[in-house]
């Protein structure tokens, strides 16, 4: 279903829509994107300050803090005029005069579970380990990914958690143990342009995430060293006796989306590669198969008798897939009508030893 986006949006994502695998459709799938930032200091910052300039549909901002002068060095949204102001209502303003049409609202108050219903991404940018557990543990019965972020002195990382389908992660996978904190900015320190480049690659998954520009740190962890400026990658993987929560967070038990349909924002219904095979390889059944992925990555081999996501699509079942699963989720969130995800995407079907074709 196609949402029209004003002359405004359209000059105001007019970059974003110039980028190789962009386009006019990107910029709806944005407008129909709600997202939830929870924190607004050093991490959530630049975070929001990228994505009020992204043609969001929804931002919803939680923080229960007040600014203050010590704050303004590496967080860039808040001024001298704003100290002893709430932060999430200062966050909340700046927001706004990016994008006047951009919906949104400001919680002051701690993190709470119901917080995460009705949203398509969640980003932790609290930079707080109960905080963190208790997004994951949220988000997890939801399908909902959320992105995460940390720093301290010269270190910081990134990653995206979705606890939905067999490659799902979460913070758990990440930590199993229930550690408290080890550190504070205020006493150990930070490097304030760390904050800046941290967040911005927090800002850079939800666009991943909800318009698949691009690549989501799913299963993956982006660590850098600010002393030598050197960014390093390592995988993350569901452990066996990672605790996993159960039952839907307090409040959003059937929740409703934006859009009205009951449920919430997650992730889609999901079909394993082998079953997809098996229909596929069914004369008699009416599957289109969608893949949503790059040129350069249809160049490497797809599924036999995917079509493009700019195609048509006939009457019958719609499965939808990318190379991992996030990207197929956000456009199966734009197309007004029941689909299914790969599960695990095109790499999980060449895991299985299934074959692939040429483009």
């Amino acid at each position: 279903m196609s949402t029209p986006v004003s002359t405004a949006r359209r000059r105001l994502g007019s970059r974003t829509a110039a980028l190789a695998g962009s386009g006019p459709d990107v910029l709806e799938r944005l407008g129909r994107a709600r997202v939830l930032v929870v924190g607004a200091g050093g991490l959530g910052a630049p975070v929001v300050s990228y994505l009020a300039g992204s043609g969001l549909g929804r931002l919803t901002i939680v923080d229960d803090d007040v600014v203050d002068g010590s704050n303004l060095a590496r967080q860039t949204l808040f001024t001298t005029a704003d100290v002893g102001v709430a932060k999430a209502e200062v966050a909340a303003a700046r927001a706004r005069a990016v994008d006047p049409e951009l919906d949104v609202a400001a919680v002051v108050g701690r993190f709470r579970p119901e917080h995460v219903a009705g949203h398509d991404v969640v980003v932790d940018a609290a930079d707080a380990v109960d905080v963190t557990r208790a997004i994951s543990d949220a988000c997890a019965p939801l399908g909902i990914p959320f992105v995460w972020g940390t720093v301290l002195s010269y270190d910081g990382q990134v990653s995206v958690f979705r606890d939905a389908g067999d490659d799902g992660v979460d913070f758990h996978d990440l930590h199993p143990e229930v550690l408290p904190d080890e550190g504070s900015c205020a006493i150990d320190g930070v490097l304030p342009a760390l904050c800046g480049a941290v967040g911005s690659v927090m800002a850079a998954q939800v666009t991943a995430l909800v318009a698949g520009l691009g690549e989501p740190l799913l299963g993956r962890l982006l660590t850098v060293d600010a002393r030598r400026w050197r960014w390093t990658e390592s995988p993350i993987r569901r452990g066996p006796a990672s605790r996993r929560p159960t039952g839907l967070p307090a409040g959003a038990a059937g929740a409703t989306g934006a859009d009205g349909a009951g449920g919430t924002s997650g992730a889609a219904p999901r079909i394993a590669p082998a079953a997809l095979a098996a229909r596929l390889a069914d004369p008699t059944d009416s599957l289109t198969l969608v893949d949503v992925r790059t040129p350069a990555e249809w160049a490497t081999g797809v599924i036999a008798g995917s079509v493009h996501a700019d195609a048509a699509l006939p009457d019958g079942d719609v499965v939808v897939t990318c190379a991992r699963g996030p990207r197929a989720d956000a456009w199966a969130r734009t197309i007004g009508r029941p689909v299914t995800v790969l599960d695990g995407g095109v790499d999980a079907w060449r895991r299985e030893g299934l074959p692939l074709a040429s483009s």
